[in-house]
């Protein structure tokens, strides 16, 4: 096919209603790329021929040295109905299939109204196809199956026809139920927010009466499912170039049928539906068959699917490949009507042929444009059902009923107004991803566009067109007073982008009377010195314009998905940018552009500083919503730690990671207080990758990489745990572990200490000391999720808490110490802050903040199982001691009423009163266990020893347990979260040793704090185990 010139798919970008936006969508090595291949050929990007071997989405090497796609790139496309020669864009973007780049799939769904899914029919449903039709379905993107590779039931499995189409009966059954869990998923999340509402109605109106009963309106799900009948499914091989869909072979037999309407025989030809033996122009479902006919004979007829379609293609792989037949072959070509190039005839390669011949008669690019075309939506009919989601941060069910707009925002939104010079509406556009190109390969910087436009144009063209930049930019500077900044003469002449990719203006020192002339002389001069200084990569945004028409030099509001018009705390996540350049995307290639209207993906330069990874472009920060955030399937969790060899390097370590930060949606990088450079990655491929772009794209240079750690977290959850879970000792350091026993039911020996009685509640531990003197009874349950959550959420507001706390208390002890003049024994118990704890601003409002955090956190507990309001009122009170692990962690250590009582403590706060411990592990923070220290010097009697130890004692013991025990929980030694320890119980048993036991366990006070640290983390290791424990990702 000819070439479509960048200017003819620009005069259709103005045609909103034949636009659509289609990603492709599959498990890794389901065909994706090469599907695109395909649709590339019928624009003359490639050769057909080549389809499938070039890969020419895939840009990067290490992209076509490992054969997957690893980028999402998009592409646009021209197609022409043959039926009506009504013309299209198919603005395509294909997509990875790894599970690493699943971030990628994400920023694909967000920018499309359509999606094409390729299935393997060998291999069937994989896990990232699940995961790729979780990600249309929540973003409200319609999808089309594609199930491809069907050569390989014919060449490889030597399927029959029937066999072939029972397969396939049960491979789009199996993608049926996938679709039909997220269904009723939505429908059970629907059923119960719609339950609470109408309870909170009955309330209001009846009070306490019990509610009257109460249905869930019943809606209809078969929109929701493939079915090749209504034209949403393709059956074809990629790699050979063919596909087709029901209708194909509806339109050839229904005149051969005698059937009058193609569209009547397409709904037969699914399904159990046959010809009539005897009436060859008759169709005769199962039942009507056996009627007839008797039983036997359903058994032994072949569907019409298989008849009318399967049997043809069987029949041409039969004889150009199976079992090759020359003279066959001649008369299949002759029947076909297809016209096979001599060259090809002649080929030895069998392959070439049947290539020829299937993609002459079942073309896969003319079966595929034409299901994008008529099966998905254009961005008119689409936005009104995916926008509502996105604008009110609201369920998806609820714009099913395509509810009204609210104002003219909503109004231009969901209509897809692209507005005029004359009635211009609000701008809306979401920038989906950020991508990282070489400046050589922008036209604004090419030299090759320079050249061109020097020769093309005349001396007095090129400052006539100085002249009109330099007035555009004194237009846009007249408020500024000391300099001018002049943009560009072209976008391809003047932007100097920053190491960040930000492009700035060139200011240029003129005096009032300078003319327009000498300016922009000055200005060419600025530009040839600037040349030298620019950066190698260029920072473009791939999106989707909504609403509006966006043209080169808009002044825009970026907002980034944490900002909200309404809350005035989230401005520093609003920034204004001014559009330097707009692009049509074509795979590797750029076309510049002076505007996009509504409805197309395009990209854009001069949002780098202005929008981290993707955020919402409009015209108007308070009135234009900000788009919601993209939802993705996977999360970062591989972290390494990075340094440049040289140590030269680490300005360029830090500016690569900065652009790497920006150009990746799943990469995070983290700066350590220590200077220390961590990258987190979503897997070992994608970390592969980000490595390879800073060595040789953002830092360039040599850096040395850590050994790769997955961090996980342990907690517990209220459901019955394994019976044969016990705990046992591993290795030599006699650390505790989960060990599964293999004799399920069967009783595991272990020690009596750690055994839970049958008439103890779950979770409950009756613990001593190695010398018996302390036993301590301790609660391990689990957390409720809200409250997780909050605590995770605000773990930076209680580190200021206990930053707070610990430092009142330090300036305490200090003042007393120099009161008494005892600084040696003061300094002996005290932990010193690090320098940046001590140093934290106190603002006017942090005192009100624990109070704030502990109403808050109460709240969270509102109808949690196991926990009654009474019992959190009085925790939250006085009753929560510390947070852990680190002392910010979401775990809680509890004091039971009967402890506060012995310890004497019976109205404090946890963010009150902190006995301060750095990481509540010290063992300067014990504190004496004797009631007065003047009398340390002689040996206690075993009765001052008895009454002088109370609860308050141990504490900063069982504080250190318990930090030892949320950092390092008993399945693999990771930190536990979502888990509260109540002590309930501590007594003090003298009488476990001698009295002159006990006089070397009071002048020993540190061995008898150690065995209480040991005792208290070994309970809370056992109590984790009587629940079930689950291991998270962090």
């Amino acid at each position: 096919m000819p070439i479509v010139p960048p200017s003819k798919l620009a005069q259709l970008q103005s045609n909103t209603r034949n636009i659509r936006n289609v990603c492709v969508l599959a498990h890794v090595d389901h065909g994706k790329t090469t599907l695109s291949d395909a649709l590339l050929a019928t624009n003359g990007i490639i050769s057909s021929k080549l389809a499938g071997k070039i890969r020419y989405l895939d840009s990067r090497e290490d992209e076509q040295q490992r054969g997957i796609t690893m980028e999402s790139s998009g592409i646009s496309l021209y197609h022409k109905q043959t039926e009506n020669d009504t013309e299209y864009l198919i603005n395509l973007i294909d997509s990875p299939g790894h599970v690493d780049f699943s971030s990628e799939v994400a920023s694909a769904a967000r920018l499309s109204d359509g999606a094409l899914v390729l299935v393997d029919v060998l291999e069937g449903v994989c896990t990232q196809t699940v995961s790729v039709l979780h990600q249309a379905w929540v973003e409200n993107v319609r999808p089309v199956l594609f199930l491809n590779k069907l050569d390989r039931m014919i060449v490889e499995w030597r399927m029959t026809p029937s066999e072939a189409y029972t397969h396939m009966q049960q491979l789009i059954e199996q993608v049926n139920a996938v679709l039909a869990g997220f269904w009723e998923g939505d429908r059970l999340a629907e059923d119960s927010r719609m339950l609470d509402e109408a309870k909170e109605r009955w309330r209001e109106t009846h009070g306490d009466a019990p509610m009257s009963e109460w249905y869930l309106e019943e809606k209809d799900d078969s929109h929701i499912y493939f079915s090749p009948e209504q034209g949403n499914v393709l059956f074809g091989s990629a790699i050979d170039g063919w596909a087709f869909r029901v209708n194909h072979f509806a339109q050839i037999f229904a005149e051969k049928l005698g059937i009058p309407s193609p569209s009547k025989l397409q709904a037969l030809m699914w399904g159990d539906y046959y010809i009539d033996p005897k009436n060859k122009h008759r169709v005769l479902n199962g039942k009507q068959l056996a009627k007839l006919y008797g039983a036997a004979r359903v058994a032994t007829s072949v569907p019409l699917f298989v008849q009318l379609c399967l049997n043809p293609v069987w029949q041409v792989y039969e004889n150009a490949v199976i079992n090759v037949d020359q003279e066959k072959i001649d008369k299949v070509i002759g029947a076909l009507n297809v016209k096979v190039h001599p060259r090809d005839r002649r080929s030895k390669d069998s392959r070439v042929v049947l290539i020829a011949i299937m993609q002459g008669w079942l073309s896969l690019a003319q079966a595929c444009m034409s299901a994008i075309v008529e099966q998905l939506p254009s961005p008119v009919d689409a936005q009104p059902l995916r926008l509502p989601p996105l604008v009110h941060k609201s369920p998806k069910s609820a714009a099913e009923s395509r509810p009204p707009p609210k104002n003219d925002v909503e109004k231009a939104l969901y209509e897809c107004a692209s507005g005029s010079s004359n009635a211009p509406v609000p701008l809306v556009a979401y920038i989906g991803k950020v991508v990282s190109v070489p400046r050589a390969s922008l036209p604004d910087f090419s030299s090759g566009k320079v050249q061109a436009d020097r020769v093309t144009m005349s001396a007095e063209e090129m400052r006539a067109k100085g002249r009109d930049a330099v007035r555009r930019e004194l237009a846009l500077s007249r408020d500024t007073p000391t300099g001018t900044p002049l943009s560009v003469l072209s976008p391809s002449d003047t932007a100097s982008p920053l190491s960040s990719g930000i492009s700035t203006p060139l200011h240029v020192e003129a005096a009032p009377e300078a003319s327009i002339d000498s300016l922009a002389e000055a200005m060419d001069k600025q530009l040839v010195l600037k040349e030298s200084e620019s950066e190698d990569e260029i920072l473009i945004g791939f999106g989707r314009l909504y609403s509006g028409t966006i043209s080169v030099g808009d002044t825009l509001w970026a907002m980034q998905p944490k900002y909200n018009a309404k809350d005035a705390k989230t401005l520093p996540f609003l920034k204004q940018t001014t559009v330097q350049s707009l692009y049509m995307m074509m795979g590797r290639e750029f076309v510049q552009l002076q505007s996009v209207p509504a409805g197309n993906v395009f990209g854009i330069r001069g949002i780098a500083g202005a929008i981290l990874k993707s955020g919402t472009l409009a015209s108007d920060a308070q009135i234009c919503p900000n788009l919601a955030a993209i939802h993705t399937e996977t999360f970062p969790i591989v972290r390494v730690a990075i340094e440049p060899i040289n140590p030269q390097d680490m300005d360029k370590l830090a500016r690569g990671l900065e652009l790497l930060n920006q150009a990746d949606a799943c990469v995070q990088v983290v700066s350590q207080t220590t200077g220390e450079h961590v990258l987190v990655t979503a897997g070992e491929l994608h970390l592969e990758r980000c490595l390879k772009d800073l060595r040789e794209r953002f830092a360039q240079c040599e850096i040395h990489v850590s050994e790769p750690i997955v961090p996980f977290r342990e907690g517990i959850v209220r459901q019955s745990a394994q019976p044969g879970v016990v705990l046992g000792e591993v290795g030599s350091s006699g650390r505790l572990l989960a060990i599964i026993s293999k004799a399920s039911g069967k009783s595991v020996d272990a020690d009596d200490s750690r055994a839970k009685p049958e008439d103890l509640p779950r979770g409950e531990i009756h613990t001593a000391t190695a010398n018996g003197q302390v036993t301590l009874s301790i609660l391990v349950e689990p957390l409720p999720e809200k409250t997780i959550k909050f605590m995770t959420r605000h773990a930076r507001d209680i580190k200021r808490v206990v930053n707070l706390a610990s430092s009142q208390r330090r300036h305490r002890l200090n003042a007393a110490a120099e009161a008494l003049d005892e600084m040696d024994v003061i300094a002996g118990s005290v932990d010193v802050d690090s320098d940046d704890e001590a140093k934290t601003t106190k603002p006017s409002r942090l005192s009100e903040l624990g109070p704030w955090l502990s109403t808050r956190m109460q709240e969270t507990f509102n109808k949690a199982k196991g926990w009654e309001p009474l019992r959190v009122e009085r925790i939250m009170n006085d009753g929560l001691r510390v947070l852990g692990p680190r002392q910010v962690g979401p775990n809680m250590l509890i004091y039971s009423t009967q402890v506060l009582e012995q310890s004497g403590r019976t109205s404090s706060s946890w963010y009150k009163q902190r006995e301060h411990n750095g990481r509540g592990a010290s063992s300067a923070a014990t504190p004496y266990l004797s009631g007065d220290e003047s009398d340390s010097e002689d040996t206690p009697t075993l009765e001052s020893v008895r009454t002088a130890h109370t609860a308050r004692d141990f504490e900063e013991s069982i504080n250190t347990g318990f930090q030892l025990a949320m950092q390092s929980g008993p399945l693999c030694f990771e930190p536990v979260v979502g888990v509260a320890v109540t002590i309930k119980n501590i007594v003090f048993n003298p009488e476990a040793s001698t009295s002159s036991d006990a006089a070397r366990s009071a002048s020993s006070a540190s061995s008898l704090s150690g065995q209480v640290i040991t005792a208290v983390r070994d309970a809370i290791w056992t109590g984790l185990l009587h629940w079930s424990p689950r291991l998270h990702l962090a």
